[in-house]
């Protein structure tokens, strides 16, 4: 998606609000990971990325949410909904794929595209 909105110039807001979307919901999804990696049994080899991401993602949440996606909508407000535009967009597309995902779960079935 953020490559596609990234070849037209007219939404440079949609490609700001985008990966601004993305840094200010991944603290929670990485803490899940490393809390049910510890589950599974699993140290801290296996958990430190994630770990590690809890802490920092905070930081790049206020940056991404205050600084990249609040300064270019205070800059440039005729790109506010262009921002919210992607914001929305990465989202939407984040549980189309969630949802893609736990019904092949539930299925039983890989959530890969067959093999050619």
């Amino acid at each position: 998606m953020s490559s596609g909105i990234g070849l037209h110039r007219r939404l440079v807001g949609a490609i700001v609000g985008h990966p601004a979307a993305f840094e200010m919901t991944s603290s929670i999804p990485n803490r899940l990971y490393g809390n049910g990696l510890r589950r599974l049994g699993y140290g801290s080899e296996a958990t430190l990325f994630f770990d590690e991401h809890v802490e920092a993602d905070a930081v790049h949440e206020q940056i991404a949410g205050r600084d990249l996606a609040g300064g270019l909508a205070a800059a440039e407000p005729a790109r506010a909904p262009d921002v919210l535009f992607g914001a929305a967009a990465c989202l939407m597309l984040d549980d189309l794929a969630g949802d893609h995902l736990r019904s092949c779960g539930e299925a039983g079935r890989s959530s890969l595209p067959p093999s050619p």
